[in-house]
């Protein structure tokens, strides 16, 4: 118990007498360890978020695609001008056209409404549940354009062109997407879509039809019925099961206008339809090596543009923080982190260097008392850890912050403690250095 004593009262004494210092280096530490983790994690890839969702397809990985919520305000105030939603869908286009990065954009569950009164003439008294949504079989009263419907819920998927030809979608009768039909000539023209192969004889190549998606109303035009057995990817999972077409109607991503029209809300409704595909994006990683440059190459177009940038779901926590700062200021901020953390350490050995230099007359009288070496060394020891916990408090309150939207808090926090370990070694080592071999004689010899 006297020994316990001893030592807690040498702590507080060596604490006390240089606590500015102390609190210096806890705040110099706690900054270290926060900057450490994000920049390492920029840099190594350190921890995947949504891990479940990667997906290895033969030699690529896929990666869901995002966009922050609160990113939604900043596309909003774009759709108030035609010039605003042009700019949307062109920056929509950029992106897919990405050689080196490709992008598809699949949503197979995109139901889509159509009005009752339309389905009673398609299907002349037939019954039609099984091609309704399996969540919504009863119709609905809703606004429908120029007027309140009845409505039904029907089974619906999206693609973009380049996802409809990489899963192998064909059809038996009319034609497929193709960039012709994709691209229209007036906002008023109507959109091709494709209908399962049950839809055959209920409706044929060239039906056209109005359809509510997202609030808006679309013209649209029957342009083609799919071979029996066409399907997607269930929840965007390339590796998974598959779910069938045959009872949906697909509705394009992507869609191009020629021209644009004078009337925003006309242009409105395929900005919105691009936007929208920007939340359900896969996109193919080759290399693991140049997945930064990947995000990087979204941050320039979003930057481009003015619009908040595309983001992977998976990629390391640091990226997350950083999609915004471009690579000249992550560069300086990782070189500046290298300065704070060698600048702490500096500080870490010079303040206990200097502890040990002013108490070497105590630690002499001690150890010819028969102080063990190791009850002058734990106080010490003790004094860094203080020093080091504030950091590992501080970061478990930064990384643990919904707003910064960080994932996988125990992996972080691991590598958090191995640093926070990391300088607990080298102090400890550097207090074993200092300590080794003592002369007790020559300190009680030496003046103050």
């Amino acid at each position: 118990m006297r020994k316990i004593r001893f030592m807690a009262e040498e702590f507080f004494r060596s604490f006390h007498k240089s606590l500015f210092k102390d609190i210096l280096l806890m705040a110099m530490f706690s900054v270290s360890l926060v900057m450490s983790v994000i920049m390492c994690s920029y840099h190594f890839d350190l921890g995947e978020r949504y891990a479940h969702n990667v997906q290895q397809v033969g030699d690529a990985r896929w990666y869901q695609t995002v966009l922050q919520q609160e990113c939604e305000e900043e596309f909003s105030d774009s759709m108030g001008t035609v010039a605003g939603c042009r700019k949307i869908m062109d920056y929509c286009e950029t992106l897919a056209s990405l050689e080196e990065y490709p992008i598809f954009f699949v949503n197979s569950y995109q139901g889509v409404y159509l009005r009752k009164q339309d389905l009673d003439r398609f299907f002349g008294g037939r019954d039609y549940s099984g091609f309704l949504s399996e969540s919504q079989k009863n119709p609905v009263s809703g606004l429908f354009g120029d007027g309140a419907y009845l409505l039904h819920n029907m089974q619906g998927a999206q693609v973009c062109l380049d996802a409809y030809h990489f899963f192998g979608i064909q059809v038996q009768e009319g034609e497929g997407f193709t960039e012709q039909n994709l691209e229209m000539e007036e906002s008023t023209d109507p959109i091709p879509v494709l209908v399962g192969s049950d839809y055959k004889g209920i409706l044929t190549v060239g039906t056209e039809l109005e359809m509510l998606y997202c609030g808006y109303v679309y013209p649209c035009k029957v342009a083609g019925i799919l071979k029996r057995g066409a399907s997607l990817p269930e929840y965007q999972q390339f590796n998974g099961d598959m779910r069938s077409l045959d009872t949906c109607i697909v509705y394009p991503f992507g869609i191009k206008l020629k021209t644009d029209p004078k009337d925003v809300e006309e242009i409105k409704k395929y900005a919105w339809n691009n936007f929208l595909a920007l939340d359900f994006g896969i996109s193919e990683v080759k290399d693991e090596g140049k997945v930064k440059d990947q995000v990087a190459a979204y941050r320039d177009i979003g930057e481009e543009y003015g619009f908040p940038p595309l983001h992977l779901t998976s990629p390391a926590m640091g990226i997350e923080l950083l999609r915004k700062a471009s690579d000249s200021s992550i560069r300086i901020m990782f070189v500046l982190t290298i300065a704070l953390i060698g600048f702490s350490f500096y500080g870490l050995a010079v303040t206990f260097y200097d502890k040990i230099q002013s108490n070497r007359r105590n630690y002499g009288i001690y150890l010819m008392n028969g102080c063990p070496l190791c009850m002058i060394a734990i106080p010490c020891l003790a004094e860094i850890a203080a020093i080091l916990v504030p950091g590992i408090l501080v970061s478990r309150m930064v990384f643990s912050v919904p707003a910064l939207e960080i994932y996988k808090l125990g992996a972080i926090m691991r590598v958090v403690y191995l640093l926070a370990g990391g300088a607990f070694l080298v102090g400890a080592g550097f207090l074993v250095f200092m300590l080794r071999g003592v002369d007790t004689e020559h300190l009680i010899r030496q003046k103050d």
